[in-house]
């Protein structure tokens, strides 16, 4: 194994190209690769150095644990992400709720709404991106994942009928300020940038236009969730509060950085 990858990887990779599972590339630790299998490793190993995420050259991504298929179309999911996706799920259970309806703003991939489908059958999750790409990976993971979601087309709320409101409004919008370095740098260069910044300057574009655009959409009673930077909480807490939310509040990750913020109408 090469040491300049972390060993998990390594491991990853031998599992790809072997179509092994880990315990078996353990238990046959002796055995010698063929030169197609070595050629096969290096050339995957050589992607890995270069920078490109392990989760594209494998092709999934875990989150919720669910494995989610993944390309350069969609964002990879981040473990922080599932702090929004438990919030909405506490919500649900803690309301009494006659057919919830739950929108996932900016689908990409699935991993929000999908998780909310799947833990909640009951509950009637839509999902909507603008990205026509993103939808084809979001409808495969639907699909191969048994998850049951409305999906549209649409840029935000452009193309939801304000006829149905929504219980539950969860987004994970791009806020990655366009004059950051990272995303000129690491793996952040191989994921689509549409989903990193909404090309403006505090990175705070798309979520003004959600939480603006968002009552029209929802019930009475209803709640807005947004995952955002660690610096914007502050920020993201007086836009909802002059747009008439109540009860605002923002969720700490495992890293104690204020990471989701959310309010009630």
């Amino acid at each position: 194994m090469d040491s300049r990858i972390s060993r998990l990887e390594a491991m990853i990779l031998l599992e790809m190209i072997l179509q092994k599972s880990r315990s078996w590339i353990l238990a046959h630790d002796d055995e010698i690769l063929s030169d197609e299998l070595v050629d096969m490793y290096m050339e995957l190993n050589q992607r890995r150095l270069s920078g490109e995420p392990i989760a594209y050259i494998v092709g999934y991504k875990e989150f919720m644990s669910h494995m989610f298929m993944v390309n350069k179309n969609v964002l990879i999911p981040r473990p922080e992400t599932e702090l929004l996706v438990e919030h909405g799920l506490k919500l649900l259970r803690h309301k009494y709720l006659i057919s919830p309806r739950v929108i996932d703003l900016g689908i990409g991939c699935g991993s929000i709404g999908l998780s909310i489908a799947l833990t909640r059958p009951d509950v009637s999750v839509v999902g909507c991106d603008l990205s026509s790409q993103a939808l084809e990976v979001a409808r495969h993971n639907a699909t191969v994942l048994g998850a049951t979601v409305e999906l549209i087309q649409s840029d935000w709320f452009k193309s939801i009928n304000p006829k149905e409101k929504f219980d539950l409004l969860l987004a994970n919008p791009p806020y990655i300020s366009r004059e950051d370095k990272h995303l000129r740098m690491d793996s952040l260069i191989y994921e689509p940038r549409s989903a990193l910044t909404d090309e403006s300057i505090d990175g705070l574009e798309s979520i003004r236009k959600i939480i603006e655009t968002s009552p029209a959409y929802m019930k009475e009673g209803a709640s807005l969730w947004i995952e955002h930077s660690w610096d914007q909480a502050f920020s993201v807490k007086n836009i909802m509060k002059s747009s008439g939310f109540k009860n605002v509040y923002s969720l700490n990750d495992l890293s104690g950085i204020e990471r989701v913020t959310g309010g009630f109408v």
